[in-house]
């Protein structure tokens, strides 16, 4: 299938099943499928992202479906987000992909005249400058969550995503549309140009990636996929994130994971790892039977032992850490936003 037929495919349940959500306004695709050429083929491990447009000012709410072949995650958000060509500009979630080609469904004339605007206006430095704002007031809150984790299991989330954000604003400040599963693997590419490589192994050491092989990282995935399949089996209770664990996402997340790892990404993915198989166990450690919850509780602590979250005062020092990172990248960052300003 190549990606004008899965965008054919997408835009089909949009106007038969997504329309018929109450208050809907519009839909639009969102990630890296708006990078590919239309004729190139799609990998259906692969999800298809876009949002639904509600009318109001609901939060962001993400769904898992599958369809015709195809894993579509949509987040349904209120149209508050799209009040105005500034409020997308200034939103580096919304603002990248309403400036190309992306629109699958418009009853209410809402997208296309702000896909008009922030087309033209997406360069501009003030535009780019607001995103990378929003992006720094991102990183700033997950630092704040992580000052307040009380154990290394709370504190892995914010930490994540703090790096997360910080490779989004370099990202943002390079250009490119930032992204999320290849969020560090574009962190590195911006920092080599830069002439700065030391930094992406100052986040890789913060989040205990730096010293990991390709091996330990395959074995590590294979305990992703051991652990998922029991999750989706035994989940009763709600849970962050639930939405992932559905059957059919496990192309995604663990062939998805492969991918990456062949193409020599181990470490930059590991993140992602990590995320999903603390998912995973939290859902066992509620619903499954008691007997077979140490065992895989046994899987989670064999990494977090290797990425050293065992240590005492390990969450004292990735905050820190993680405070002067931020500090380094963001001065780049700002000094990228220059460079373009004088061009």
């Amino acid at each position: 299938m190549n990606v004008a037929q899965v965008i054919a495919l997408t835009q089909e349940w949009v106007e038969v099943h997504g329309s018929q959500t109450p208050g809907f306004c519009g839909a639009h695709l969102m990630g890296g499928i708006l990078a590919m050429p239309k004729d190139s083929f799609f990998p259906l491990h692969n999800d298809v992202d876009f949002n639904i447009v509600l009318r109001g000012n609901q939060e962001f709410e993400t769904h898992d479906i599958f369809y015709n072949g195809l894993i579509l995650e949509y987040s349904t958000v209120g149209s508050e987000y799209y009040r105005s060509p500034e409020a997308v500009l200034s939103n580096p979630q919304i603002a990248s992909n309403l400036a190309v080609d992306s629109i699958l469904s418009d009853p209410v004339g809402l997208l296309q005249p702000l896909h008009a605007v922030v087309k033209r206006q997406y360069l501009n430095p003030t535009w780019v400058k607001a995103r990378c704002t929003y992006e720094k007031n991102l990183v700033m809150q997950s630092l704040e969550e992580l000052h307040h984790a009380a154990s290394p299991f709370e504190a892995i989330l914010p930490l994540s995503f703090a790096i997360v954000y910080l490779a989004g604003l370099l990202t943002i400040a390079d250009l490119r549309p930032p992204t999320h599963r290849r969020a560090l693997i574009l962190m590195r590419d911006v920092l080599h140009q830069q002439m700065r490589a030391e930094l992406l192994e100052e986040a890789l050491c913060l989040l205990g990636y730096a010293h990991l092989t390709h091996q330990q990282v395959e074995v590590f995935l294979q305990d992703v996929a051991i652990t998922f399949d029991r999750a989706v089996e035994v989940k009763r209770t709600a849970s962050p994130f639930e939405f992932k664990l559905q059957s059919h996402v496990r192309p995604y997340l663990v062939d998805g994971l492969q991918e990456l790892i062949q193409e020599g990404n181990h470490r930059e993915i590991m993140l992602w790892i990590t995320l999903v198989l603390l998912l995973s166990n939290t859902t066992i450690q509620q619903d499954a039977p008691e007997s077979e919850k140490p065992f895989f509780q046994a899987k989670l602590d064999r990494l977090f032992q290797e990425i050293g979250f065992d240590a005492p005062n390990c969450i004292e020092s990735r905050l820190q850490g993680a405070k002067e990172l931020a500090d380094k990248l963001f001065t780049i960052a700002d000094e990228m936003l220059g460079q373009r300003a004088e061009l």
